[in-house]
Parts: C-alpha cells; structure tokens; sequence
C-alpha cells in the first residue's frame, strides 16, 4: 500500500510529485521531504537578508537610535542563523537520515493483500495477504544465533513471550468456537490464539487495505467494505466470521502437511506460517533455498530461515515472529 497525501493537489502547485513510499520513484517521500528542507532553509535565509537589509537602512540614518536598532537587529538575526545551523549540524550528527529525509523508505512499503486471509489490525503482523517476496534482503538476524536456537532445546521459538492472550477476552466466545471445531482440542487452541493475536477478541475489528478488507474476530479477508459495527456486533456475524475462520485454519492445516522437526515446534506452526502469508503466492513452508543445507543448516522452511527473508514490512522476519508467539501462546491454554 503506497503512502498517499490527503491533499494531493497541494505539492503539484510547486512542480513536486506527491510523496510515495518507493525510494525510486520521482515522487518518493525522500524527493519531497529533500524540496520541503530545500524551501525551508531558501525562506530561512531569504527572512535573514531582509532583515540585514532593514539593519542597514537603520544605521544610514546615523541617529542613535537608528544605531541602537541596526545592531539590536543584526545581533538577533545572526544569533537566530547560527542557532539553525547548530541545529541543522546536531540532528546530521546525530541522525543524518532524519535531516536528508532518507529514512529507509522501502522497508516501508507493503502491498496489498490478495485472497484466502485475514489482515492484522491490533498487531504487527498481516495475515493472509502480505508480500513477503523472498528476493535480496537484509538477515533478520544471525545465521549463527537462528543456528544456535535451533540446536538448543527450546528449538527455533525457544525464549519467544506470549502476548498476545492478554487482554484477551476469548472466553465469551468459547461455545462458539467449541461448536464450530467440535472435538478437536488443537484447532479450538490455534483458533483462540489467533483471534486474539489478530483483534484480541474485538468483534468490530476491521482494517482496510485499499483493496480488501479485514474484518471481526478472526479478520477475515473479503474484497468489500466490512459492514456497520452494530453488524459486526450482532450474534449471527460473530458466529459466522468465526466459522469462516475455522475453515481458513483447517484449510492451512492441510495444506502445511511438511513437517521440519529440526524446529522442535509443534505441529501448529506450519499452518500459522500459512494464515500470516502470502500474497505474492510464496509458500512459508516451502524448504528453503536460502539456509543451504551445504552451509551447515538443516531442512528448514522458507519462514524460519533467516536469510533473504523479502524486503516488505510483513516479511518471513515478520511471519517467523507471528509463527513463534502462537506456537508458544497455545502453551498457555
């Protein structure tokens, strides 16, 4: 979803493009933010000579008190340059990307979810629809630190905190779900901790994502507006919407039937993977290419490796983390 101003007629006025989070493009935020500081210091310096000259025309008087106010005029003008450009100087040094406008601008960018999910509002993640392209990428952390997890008993998710139950007041709706899973205790848990990891329970959840639409208790994906809350609210809509995440779920069951026991995580994992990604087709739990078994790594899927994880926001980084909570959540129940 690319960043779009509210008035955007308003930069065109002065030959800017309006702002876009991709850094290269014409009208990225860094061009614009670049021609705001540009125009900021022209106006800085254009009020500073005016009133240099205002300073002079008071001292051509030769009264002292013209004399008085030409130096009481150039004293508060050089003063206020110098403490600009002190400040110009301490942000550069402290945080040059801040002053230039460069500030990493396609970690920025997301796309648009596409089918088959639900989108993140409460957290970080997005399911179902985020592009996690695997092309060049920064690590989202060491080869060495993933290889260490992953040999010591805790397994890749080992040290990862549960958050997402709190606050959670999943309890009301537990005959519900308890209706729609039937006898299957695993799925009533995977079910539970992705409600709350994806509205915290709040029936009137929605996001939108410029195409689609993310809506209730388990956020499910349509390409319409979510309806009004008092419909969101009703009991009909929150029975449905969880039924409607119960067959997305055993649907990601299904099809994440390959097992990576090198993980030590439970069975849940690749079906999490599978509810959090993707919309540019890209399998999580596909074996990565990335973590070549040649480099020391054992068979792992696409999001546990570390390496070349895709340069979006929702990245396998980001599905690694959404995996790893609600593995270690279903603990807690």
């Amino acid at each position: 979803m690319d960043y779009k101003t509210l008035e955007p007629k308003s930069l065109s006025m002065f030959g800017v493009e309006s702002p876009t989070f991709d850094s290269n493009d014409a009208g990225s935020l860094l061009t614009t933010s670049t021609f705001i500081y540009s125009l900021l210091f022209t106006a800085i310096i254009v009020a500073a000579f005016y009133r240099y000259v205002v300073a002079g025309v008071y001292r051509m008087q030769a009264s002292e008190f013209s004399i008085r106010k030409s130096n009481e005029i150039f004293k508060q003008v050089t003063l206020g340059l110098l403490g600009v450009f002190s400040l110009f100087l301490i942000l550069f040094t402290l945080n040059k990307g801040l002053v230039t406008g460069d500030v990493t601008l396609t970690g920025l960018k997301s796309s648009l979810p596409s089918g088959g999910g639900t989108g993140g509002l409460v957290t970080t993640s997005v399911v179902g629809g985020q592009n996690t392209s695997n092309t060049s990428s920064k690590s989202c952390d060491s080869p060495d630190n993933v290889k260490a997890k992953i040999n010591s008993a805790g397994g890749i998710c080992g040290g990862t905190v549960c958050t997402a139950l709190s606050g959670c007041n999943y309890q009301k709706y537990l005959s519900i779900i308890n209706q729609e899973v039937g006898n299957d205790t695993n799925l009533k848990k995977m079910v539970i901790v992705t409600m709350c990891k994806e509205s915290t329970a709040n029936p009137i959840a929605q996001h939108n994502n410029g195409t689609s639409y993310d809506c209730g208790l388990m956020q499910v994906n349509q390409t319409s507006p979510c309806p009004a809350n008092s419909v969101m609210n009703s009991d009909s809509y929150i029975q449905e919407n969880i039924k409607k995440g119960v067959v997305l779920m055993r649907g990601k069951i299904n099809a994440s039937s390959q097992i990576y026991p090198a993980l030590k995580v439970n069975s849940a994992a690749g079906a999490f993977a599978s509810y959090n990604c993707c919309s540019n087709k890209t399998a999580p739990n596909s074996a990565s290419v990335s973590c070549d078994p040649k480099d020391g790594w054992p068979s792992i899927p696409k999001w546990a490796c570390p390496i070349d994880p895709g340069d979006s926001t929702s990245n396998m980084c980001s599905v690694k983390s959404y995996v790893c909570e609600l593995v270690t959540c279903m603990d807690k129940l």
